[in-house]
């Protein structure tokens, strides 16, 4: 059952890059415009006539450059909206000679984030890149806490009243070697173990100028892999012991909101994900980031996902963090 399982989700996917290659598209592309000139190039026109035997001008009294440069930008902005934040923050603790007593420790988080979205008549295609790398030292004895890679793609084709076609492919891993604890380093996780695939074709609900949106796949497929030959014998996140990758296929749905408050200084992002193989419990994910933009440089930021992969931990996962620190934000619109 397992094997024809990974060949539905191998159809599904092979599905979804079809309607990406054979969907419309649409490119922005500049047409360089010939500058006109009086020598004389003895080209041949019309008739056998030369450009040196032409008594009227050739230039183009109508044609304004700067027009047309600020129209093509217009259009770029109109149709492509990109914004990109990143931070990095720290703490420090150190002690001497306090009596009292304390571990020296230092920490560090860097997080990234990048959205792009390309709209042009009814086809709309968003990339978004969430990135968040932390590290922290104890008494000079290092260890990883925080490593996560998100990436979301997401094309869609309006149909009418907000609905729209859409086909989604998520992907979720980690950067570097996971171990157990900061005296225990026994491996339990390493780049694309565990790799997270989510590939869904269904339907969009997202109505004009609203901070939130909705989609329903009635046809998802899930893959979660085990790649690194030191891992893999485990058996470890829900794949067998032996195998590599483990796939799924099921409903889905997946939940967003963006809103930005205060003069946009304030925004709230939430994503929330669940998937059912109709065979055993759900798996669900919930993320929420709340960003506090105390200047262009500064930053408070709150991050909270609660996580339930009943493969893994019969129990709920949670994680959550705050932090105030340097950050840069940047977007077009």
């Amino acid at each position: 059952m397992e094997g024809v399982e990974r060949r539905i989700v191998m159809v599904l996917l092979l599905s979804v890059l079809a309607l990406m290659v054979s969907a419309e598209a649409y490119g922005q592309y500049t047409i360089r415009r010939a500058q006109p000139t009086r020598e004389n190039t003895a080209e041949p026109t019309l008739k056998g006539i030369t450009r040196n035997q032409l008594s009227s001008d050739l230039s183009d009294d109508y044609y304004d450059h700067a027009a047309w440069v600020a129209e093509r930008n217009r259009i770029r902005r109109e149709r492509n909206l990109f914004e990109a934040q990143g931070s990095f923050q720290t703490s420090a603790l150190q002690f001497e000679n306090w009596t009292a007593g304390g571990d020296n420790t230092f920490s560090a988080l860097a997080t990234l984030f990048l959205h792009h979205r390309f709209k042009q008549s009814k086809f709309t295609h968003d990339l978004t890149v969430n990135a968040r790398y932390g590290i922290n030292y104890i008494d000079r004895t290092p260890f990883k806490n925080v490593d996560e890679l998100k990436i979301s793609e997401v094309m869609s084709w309006d149909i009418r009243n907000s609905w729209s076609y859409s086909a989604t492919m998520n992907f979720r891993t980690q950067l570097t070697d996971g171990f157990k604890s900061r005296t225990d380093q026994t491996l339990i996780s390493a780049i694309l173990s565990p790799g997270f695939f989510d590939i869904s074709v269904g339907f969009t609900y997202a109505p004009s100028g609203a901070p939130y949106k909705v989609t329903l796949s009635p046809i998802a497929g899930n893959m979660i892999t085990m790649v690194d030959v030191r891992l893999y014998e485990q058996g470890l996140n829900g794949v067998p012991a032996g195998d590599k990758v483990y796939s799924s296929i099921g409903p889905s749905v997946n939940l967003s909101f963006d809103k930005k408050f205060w003069r946009n200084r304030i925004r709230y992002r939430s994503t929330f994900y669940a998937f059912s193989n109709l065979t055993s419990p759900p798996t669900c994910r919930w993320d929420n980031w709340l960003d506090f933009n105390l200047s262009k440089y500064l930053s408070v930021n709150l991050y909270g996902v609660i996580y339930y992969l009943h493969s893994a931990s019969p129990r709920a996962q949670y994680q959550y963090s705050g932090t105030i620190g340097l950050s840069y934000r940047f977007s077009n619109k």
